[in-house]
């Protein structure tokens, strides 16, 4: 499918360019902090005794922000 080059959004017959690119950007930031916040919550409820390692609370950060930004960008396209 082809992409808007000004957006990067899918171009599709009701394809609509936002008005700004920070509106985009604000967008896929919340989406990303939104996951990380929900990695790390789920993680805290399974990790009640607080013995997780501040690695394991990196990888469900990370993963969860990437996993926030894909839901995100399928939703959007």
């Amino acid at each position: 499918m082809a992409t808007c080059p000004r957006c990067k959004g899918h171009l599709t017959e009701s394809h609509v360019c936002p008005r700004r690119p920070l509106i985009v950007a604000t967008e896929i930031t919340a989406a990303t902090v939104a996951g990380a916040l929900v990695g790390l919550l789920l993680v805290s409820l399974f990790d009640q005794h607080g013995q997780g390692t501040d690695g394991e609370y990196a990888i469900a950060i990370g993963v969860g922000a990437l996993i926030g930004f894909g839901i995100h960008r399928m939703m959007r396209g």
